[in-house]
């Protein structure tokens, strides 16, 4: 009977844990869909603000060229606040460590982390130039836009000679990727420039616009990004929490198979010993 007893135990604490899977898969889902409608409508921001930045670009792309003096690198990590999402944060982390230690050796590392996981690995290689796991959560433009302006002024100034980030892309929820994009200085298309393009008039001149537009394309990047990780943070936690309940149904079904066997053989031998009583 204790055998019997413990098997119930055991298939009762399964179950629970399917419905939490089941549960948890179903609060992610309803996550990637909303994040999925606020990267839709910044897309749609983003396309025309680059439009109009790129033409500001034209005779005027030397604005972007800076060669900063000291050979230090900001890295901008994004990573999740919580686990329970597959290999979401460790291949992401592995890649990250493995371009520090291949191609980034003879210069000096900064990171910028959002999200909790990672922190405590890299803290103790690496110093920490900002850390902020809120944004993860719960995206503030205004708190966004804040350490983007401090990071702009860093690398205008000269204490960073390139600034890369590196975060879980997501093109549909099915197949993922680890982007590793340079946001500083900006990578221009030369072929874009060789392009005829209308004539168009700026009030004030194009160098004013572009100082003023030019970091709000960077937090646009960053924030874009930003969705795209939680987009892809989504999937994979539905993703793991599908493969979880999958798991978690077939040690049920295997828990109550060696329950009605072990019941079987009880009610047997229950039954042999009152026919061998007679």
């Amino acid at each position: 009977m204790s055998n019997l007893k413990e098997l119930i135990n055991r298939v009762n604490t399964v179950s629970s844990i399917v419905k939490m899977t089941s549960a948890m898969k179903l609060v992610s889902s309803r996550n990637l869909k909303k994040t999925q409608e606020k990267l839709l409508n910044l897309n749609f921001y983003k396309y025309n603000l680059e439009k109009i930045f790129k033409i500001l670009l034209l005779n005027n792309n030397n604005f972007l060229f800076k060669k900063n003096k000291k050979n230090t690198i900001l890295l901008i990590v994004l990573t999740s606040n919580r686990g329970l999402c597959g290999s979401f944060n460790n291949f992401l982390l592995k890649i990250s460590n493995y371009l520090i230690n291949n191609f980034f050796k003879k210069k000096n590392i900064y990171i910028l982390f959002f999200g909790k996981k990672g922190k405590e690995l890299f803290s103790k290689k690496y110093p920490i130039l900002v850390y902020n796991s809120n944004l993860i959560e719960n995206i503030n433009f205004n708190i966004l836009s804040n350490i983007i302006n401090d990071i702009y002024k860093n690398y205008k100034i000269g204490n960073f000679i390139k600034i890369i980030m590196i975060y879980n892309n997501s093109k549909n929820i099915y197949k993922k990727f680890i982007s590793i994009k340079q946001i500083l200085p900006v990578k221009i298309n030369k072929h874009f420039f060789l392009k005829k393009k209308k004539d168009f008039r700026f009030e004030p001149s194009k160098k004013k616009i572009l100082k003023f537009l030019f970091p709000e394309m960077l937090k646009l990047k960053i924030y874009n990004s930003i969705l795209e990780s939680k987009i892809s943070e989504h999937s994979s936690r539905m993703m793991a929490m599908q493969k979880a309940k999958d798991n978690g149904l077939k040690i049920k079904k295997e828990l109550l198979y060696y329950f009605n066997k072990i019941r079987k053989e009880n009610i047997t031998k229950e039954i042999l010993e009152i026919i061998g009583g007679i």
